[in-house]
C-alpha cells in the first residue's frame, strides 16, 4: 500500500522550475537596470545651511528687501509699490543705488519674499540688483525639528 502512494506522488518531485527561474532573472535584470535611473532622478543632496558659511559676510548690515505675497517691495521700512510696474522699478533701483554710494562693496542685500509670491514678481528685483552689481541672500525661514 504504502508503494502505491509513492508511484501516485512521484511526479510532485518532478516540478520543472526552469521558467519561473527565467522569470526571476528578467525581473532581476529589469530591476538592475531601473533601480539606478529610478535613484538618480530622485536623490538630491541639499547644502547644509551653507548660508551661515558665507564667504562674503559684509561687515556693515545688509539692506533689508522685503517682497511680500502680493508683489509689493519694501527696501527697507519704504514701501515701494508693485515690483511689475516700471516706474517702481526706477524708484527701487534708485533707492537701493543710493544705499551702495554710502557703503564699501562688497555690497550683499537680504531678499525677504514671501513663500507665495509670484516669480514673475521676483524678476524684476533680481535684475534690478544685478544692474547695480548687488549681490543678494535669499533669506529662507529655518524649519523646526
Amino acid at each position: 500500500m504504502g508503494n502505491s502512494q509513492w508511484q501516485e506522488n512521484e511526479p510532485l518531485s518532478d516540478i520543472n522550475v526552469t521558467p519561473f527561474v527565467d522569470v526571476l532573472l528578467v525581473l532581476l535584470i529589469i530591476f538592475m537596470i531601473t533601480a539606478p535611473i529610478i535613484n538618480h532622478v530622485i536623490k538630491v543632496d541639499l547644502p547644509k545651511d551653507s548660508y551661515n558659511q558665507d564667504k562674503m559676510k559684509p561687515v556693515q548690515t545688509p539692506l533689508r528687501i522685503t517682497l511680500d505675497k502680493e508683489g509689493v517691495v519694501y527696501v527697507g521700512e519704504t514701501r515701494i509699490g508693485d515690483s511689475l510696474n516700471e516706474e517702481n522699478q526706477g524708484i527701487f533701483k534708485k533707492s537701493v543705488d543710493l544705499w551702495t554710494q554710502k557703503q564699501k562693496p562688497p555690497w550683499i542685500v537680504d531678499v525677504e519674499a514671501d513663500e507665495e509670491v509670484r516669480y514673475g514678481a521676483m524678476v524684476p528685483v533680481v535684475a534690478r540688483l544685478k544692474e547695480l552689481g548687488v549681490d543678494m541672500n535669499l533669506v529662507i525661514q529655518p524649519k523646526g525639528k
